[in-house]
């Protein structure tokens, strides 16, 4: 057994609090660990006595998770509906990574920069979205929040107003401190 001060190092653990790095390798495990028999290591793949940690960068930078609740998944939607009822291509395009994909709504053209997103969305505004979520169902990671369900657009289309309801997935992360979209798939529900 590798103790505290011994000449071979034992894997650093980053981005969880309150587990001590020093401890006896079988008590640091995860919080997840408890759902799966309690044999899921936090960091590391044990290679006889040495190893190497596999989510700790080499100067051993802490990692800390920004607080995340189902309001927040809330609040970031409705800031991207929000920029969506703003008309202003520019605000919703805002709302997401510089390297996010937009697998949108009514295109068969996957978006993978903030000129192809702008460009999508000064299209699709031009019909005056509004979007209600009919169901979602949330997890939450490290600086990462997954938002999938049912929403229905209401769109106004050759003088009409139509309800389209479909899936999507929204997957948020918090870069610098700000949340931002890094992928978002929408698509029309079956008829």
């Amino acid at each position: 057994m590798v103790t505290k001060g011994s000449s071979t190092s034992r894997p650093r653990i980053s981005g969880t609090r309150f587990i001590d790095a020093d401890a006896v390798r079988g008590s640091r495990l995860s919080m997840s660990a408890s759902f799966r028999g309690h044999a899921h290591p936090v960091t590391g793949t044990f290679r006889g006595v040495e190893a190497e940690g596999i989510d700790t960068p080499p100067d051993e930078a802490c990692v800390v998770c920004a607080p995340t609740t189902q309001r927040l998944a809330e609040d970031l939607f409705d800031r991207w509906n929000d920029a969506l009822k703003s008309g202003d291509p520019d605000r919703v395009t805002a709302c997401y990574a510089e390297d996010a994909v937009l697998l949108p709504t009514v295109s068969n053209i996957p978006r993978t920069s903030h000129a192809e997103i702008r460009d999508y969305f000064v299209h699709f505004l031009e019909k005056k979205p509004r979007g209600t979520i009919n169901q979602r169902n949330v997890k939450f990671g490290c600086n990462k929040i997954t938002d999938a369900g049912i929403y229905t657009f209401r769109v106004e289309d050759n003088g009409q107003i139509l309800e389209v309801p479909a899936r999507y997935t929204f997957v948020y992360e918090n870069r610098d401190g700000e949340w931002l979209i890094v992928h978002h798939h929408s698509s029309k529900m079956p008829d």
